[in-house]
C-alpha cells in the first residue's frame, strides 16, 4: 500500500516537472534593463511570474468570454420573456376587449328586452283597459235576458263565423288555459293572451246571442232591425263632433291593422248595435192593451163590415171585456192625442218613437192628456163603445211610418219577451 502511494506521488511529481520544464522553455527567466538619468536598473521576469501572468490573462479572458456569453444568453432570454409578456399582454387585451364587447352586447340585448317588455306591458295594459271597458259595455247592455229565439234550430243559438272573423267561435268551456311554466315570462304572456281570448270570446258570444235574440223579437213583429235603426237615426235630434269607436268608447286609439284591435272594434260595434236594437225593442208596443180578462173578436185585415155587411179592411184588432175595463199602454211613450176622433170615438194615441204609434179607440173614459209620458202597463182609459161601435170593446191599432201593422205580431213578440 505504501509502495503504490509512493509511485503515485512520483508520477504526479514527474508530470509537474515535465510541465514546468516546458514552461521554462517557453518562458525562460528574462531581465529587463531600464536606463534613466545615467542609471541602469533592471528587473527580472521569472518563469513563475510569466506563467502566473499568462494564467491571469487566460483566466481574465475566459471570464470575459463567459460573462459575454452569459450576457448574450440572458439578453436572449430577456427578449424571449419580453416577447412572451407582449403576447400575454396582447392576449389579455384581446380578452378584455372581447369581454367589453360581450358586455356591451349583453347590455344592448338587456335594454332591448327591457324596451320590448315595456312595450309589451304597455300593450297589455292598453288591452286590459280596452277589455275592461268592453266588459263594462257588455254589462251596460246586459239587462234582461232572452232565451234563444224559437225560430232558431231547436232552441239552440247558432253562431257562424263572419267574413271578418274566419275562425268559428267556441264556447267558453271549450277554451282551456295552459301554462307550461307559470314563472316563465313567455308562458305568462301566452297565458294572458289566452285569457284575453277568453274574455273576447265571452264578449263576442254575449253580443251575438244578444243580437240574435233581439232580432228574433223583431222578426216576430215582421220588422227589420236595419229599417227601425235607420228610421230612428234619421229622426233623432242629435249632433256633436265625430269620434271613432276607438276614441269614444275606449281610452286609446285602436290600430285596425292589428287583429286584436279589429276584433275588439267589431265586438264593440255589435254591442252598440245590440244596445240600439234593445232600446228599440224596449220602446215597441209589445204588451196587451187590456188590463183584465178579454177575448178577441176581430182580427187585423179583411173582414165583413158590421154596419154595411160588405167586405172591408180592418186596420186594427178588437178586444171585448166589461165596461170601463182598464185600457193600458202597450209600450212607453208620449201621448200625442187624447180626445174625440171621428169613427173612433174617445181616442188616445201614443208615440213610442222609432216611427211607431198606437191608437186606442171607442174608450168610455180617458185618463191621460196630450203631452203626458206613459209607461208600459199604465192605465190610459176605460173600455167603452163610443164612436162607430156596435158594443163595448177596444179597437187597437199599431202604426209604423203612417202605415198600420198587425197588432197580433207585436203581442206575440211581447209574450215571447215576457216569458223570458
Amino acid at each position: 500500500m505504501v509502495t503504490v502511494q509512493v509511485r503515485t506521488d512520483g508520477m504526479i511529481s514527474g508530470v509537474f516537472q515535465k510541465v514546468w520544464d516546458i514552461a521554462e522553455q517557453w518562458f525562460p527567466n528574462r531581465q529587463i534593463y531600464h536606463r534613466s538619468e545615467g542609471q541602469v536598473r533592471y528587473f527580472e521576469l521569472t518563469t513563475t511570474m510569466q506563467v502566473g501572468s499568462l494564467g491571469t490573462v487566460v483566466a481574465l479572458t475566459g471570464w470575459l468570454c463567459f460573462t459575454t456569453i452569459s450576457v448574450a444568453l440572458h439578453g436572449y432570454q430577456m427578449s424571449q420573456q419580453t416577447a412572451e409578456m407582449e403576447r400575454v399582454r396582447l392576449e389579455s387585451s384581446r380578452m378584455v376587449n372581447e369581454a367589453m364587447a360581450n358586455e356591451a352586447a349583453t347590455q344592448a340585448l338587456f335594454e332591448s328586452r327591457v324596451e320590448e317588455f315595456r312595450s309589451t306591458a304597455n300593450e297589455f295594459q292598453s288591452r286590459h283597459e280596452t277589455l275592461r271597458q268592453l266588459i263594462a259595455l257588455v254589462e251596460d247592455i246586459d239587462g234582461e235576458e232572452y232565451d234563444p229565439s224559437p225560430a232558431l234550430d231547436g232552441g239552440r243559438l247558432l253562431m257562424a263565423a263572419t267574413p271578418a272573423d274566419p275562425t268559428p267561435r267556441r264556447a267558453r268551456d271549450e277554451l282551456e288555459l295552459s301554462v307550461a311554466d307559470p314563472n316563465a315570462p313567455e308562458d305568462r304572456v301566452t297565458s294572458l293572451i289566452e285569457q284575453q281570448d277568453v274574455v273576447l270570446a265571452e264578449a263576442e258570444d254575449a253580443a251575438e246571442a244578444r243580437l240574435e235574440n233581439l232580432r228574433a223579437v223583431l222578426r216576430l213583429t215582421g220588422l227589420r232591425p236595419d229599417e227601425i235603426l235607420s228610421e230612428n237615426r234619421e229622426n233623432e235630434e242629435s249632433g256633436g263632433p265625430f269620434l271613432s269607436i276607438a276614441g269614444s268608447a275606449f281610452s286609446a286609439e285602436l290600430d285596425m291593422e292589428d287583429a286584436f284591435s279589429a276584433r275588439v272594434a267589431r265586438i264593440a260595434t255589435r254591442l252598440i248595435e245590440a244596445r240600439e236594437i234593445e232600446a228599440a225593442v224596449n220602446s215597441l208596443p209589445l204588451h196587451i192593451p187590456i188590463g183584465a180578462e178579454f177575448r178577441e173578436t176581430s182580427d187585423y185585415g179583411a173582414r165583413i163590415d158590421p154596419f154595411t155587411g160588405r167586405p172591408a179592411f180592418h186596420s186594427g184588432q178588437d178586444f171585448v171585456a166589461y165596461r170601463n175595463a182598464p185600457i193600458q199602454a202597450t209600450g212607453p211613450g208620449r201621448v200625442v192625442y187624447a180626445g174625440w176622433r171621428s169613427g173612433y170615438g174617445r181616442t188616445v194615441e201614443i208615440d213610442h218613437g222609432y216611427g211607431f204609434m198606437t191608437r186606442y179607440g171607442h174608450l168610455n173614459s180617458i185618463d191621460v192628456r196630450r203631452g203626458d209620458t206613459v209607461q208600459t202597463g199604465q192605465r190610459i182609459g176605460g173600455m167603452g163603445s163610443t164612436g162607430r161601435s156596435t158594443s163595448t170593446h177596444l179597437h187597437y191599432e199599431v202604426w209604423s211610418n203612417r202605415q198600420t201593422l198587425d197588432p197580433e205580431r207585436f203581442m206575440r213578440a211581447g209574450q215571447y219577451v215576457q216569458q223570458n
